[in-house]
């Protein structure tokens, strides 16, 4: 069973190449060039030579797998600086259905994006013309639209501040396209992870990210329902997941249990129209369901996040956050956990849950090499392990929003060491080293403990997306 992901959308681009036609021939200070550079038959030629360009040679360096590029137009003014209704009819006949208007800029295309953003509530780029003697169109454009108020105002120098901001815009198209399904016990809130939101309303408020709240035991009525199908398929699984491991340090059979639990989960996802999980740890364990059945949640994250599922611990809604911003940047799945100063002298920090995942390296990368370990002394309650010491030297960003959703906390940090690898208990850690310890616990204090993380660095299109959601940008 697949569960569609936001991360399969894409950005609807609409591209328009704005100039100007001269009418008449004439010189002066705003008329540069002679004989037929002056004809409007000269203007209507370099239209067309430009209107080319933007065709062959910026539209395809557009990510196809991050957009869908409706067929570019070509509108036209002249000296009499008049727009006339037909152009902005032309340009907005698709409004509905665009997300972003890419404005490919010749003579004075700023006065046209600028009006053009008075009629639209969507996002619009200017790109100057690379021939041109003075490139400031862009700015000219976003200064005074910014100064309105406006938002998704991109002035562009070249392609890759493009796709840069189709990144910005499709992690927020993603979350607006979130439903996190979060099976509650006692309110929404854990006791064992205060700093993660203040209310969900806040969420769905600054994100768009949707709720959808059954009761807890809900989850446990969907596992006793399995049908003899959904057993066998859990076995399927369970086999799969032994074959392909690295090695298994528990019984099988304590494995079984776990993967019933994620095909459950995937039923309850697809029958509420979700595409995100989360759910409390501290206060379902202490209902002895878990110890009943012996599972635990661990797996069922790291699996979801393989299948670009966000999936958090402890009912963490900032993490569903977080995470697919980090998937929808990095196009690789997260992990998120307890994150902390080990020497501050030593610069020296470390992060632990046991959820890794397979893909961390990349969805489209191989498969990292996972063991699995028992949660418990007893040996139930299935995690992925991985020996993060592997990835020594490797950078990597990690993110956390402040419960309130109005700071964002970046961090590059360095991986030098991994704790615990094979250690029953939610005890798996990999050790990083940050610039500089002060500022990252002066950071911290706004946004709490859970980080979610990625290899790379990552802070540049974060703080792009900061900018969108006018988020203070806390980094360390």
């Amino acid at each position: 069973m697949k569960i569609p992901t936001p991360l399969d959308i894409k950005i609807n681009v609409k591209p328009i190449l704005f100039t100007m036609n001269h009418l008449t021939a004439y010189k002066g200070p705003c008329r540069y060039g002679q004989g037929e550079e002056l004809t409007f038959e000269y203007d209507q030629k370099m239209a067309e030579t430009g209107f080319q360009y933007l065709k062959d040679s910026i539209l395809p360096k557009l990510d196809p797998g991050k957009v869908n590029i409706a067929e570019p137009i070509m509108l036209t003014w002249n000296e009499d600086f008049v727009l006339k209704k037909e152009v902005f009819e032309k340009a907005l006949e698709d409004d509905c259905t665009t997300d972003y208007y890419l404005i490919y800029g010749f003579r004075l295309a700023q006065y046209f994006a600028v009006e053009l953003a008075k009629r639209t509530s969507k996002a619009i780029t200017l790109l100057p013309n690379v021939n041109a003697f003075s490139l400031c169109e862009h700015v000219d454009m976003s200064a005074p639209l910014l100064a309105m108020g406006r938002d998704l105002v991109f002035p562009c120098i070249d392609t890759d501040d493009v796709n840069r901001a189709i990144d910005v815009l499709r992690a927020t198209k993603v979350l607006s396209n979130t439903n996190v399904l979060y099976p509650v016990k006692d309110g929404v809130h854990s006791y064992g992870c205060l700093s993660s939101f203040l209310s969900l309303e806040q969420i769905t408020d600054k994100f768009g990210v949707k709720f959808t709240c059954p009761h807890y035991y809900d989850v446990f009525d969907e596992i006793d329902k399995l049908t003899d199908e959904d057993k066998q398929e859990a076995k399927r699984i369970t086999d799969s997941l032994v074959a392909e491991a690295d090695g298994v340090h528990m019984p099988t059979e304590f494995m079984y249990n776990d993967v019933e639990f994620y095909v459950a989960v995937k039923k309850m996802l697809q029958n509420n129209n979700c595409n995100a999980f989360t759910i409390k740890c501290f206060e379902i364990c202490s209902t002895l369901e878990l110890e009943k059945r012996k599972l635990t949640f661990c797996l069922t994250h790291s699996m979801l996040k393989d299948e670009k599922i966000s999936s958090s611990c402890a009912g963490d809604a900032c993490s569903i956050v977080t995470m697919y911003m980090l998937m929808a940047l990095a196009n690789k799945a997260p992990f998120m956990g307890n994150t902390m100063v080990l020497d501050r002298n030593d610069n020296q920090c470390k992060i632990l849950h046991d959820v890794p995942s397979r893909k961390m390296k990349g969805y489209d990368a191989e498969d990292l090499p996972i063991e699995y370990v028992a949660f418990t002394m007893d040996n139930w309650g299935t995690t992925m392990r991985y020996d993060f010491e592997k990835d020594n030297g490797e950078k990597i960003t990690l993110l956390n929003l402040s419960p309130d959703m109005s700071k964002m906390m970046i961090v590059n940090g360095t991986i030098n060491g991994c704790i615990d690898y094979l250690t029953p208990e939610c005890k798996l850690a990999m050790k990083f080293k940050v610039h500089d310890v002060d500022e990252f616990m002066n950071s911290q204090k706004y946004v709490g403990h859970h980080f979610a993380w990625v290899y790379g660095d990552y802070s540049k299109q974060l703080k792009d997306l900061a900018k969108a959601y006018n988020l203070e940008v806390l980094q360390a």
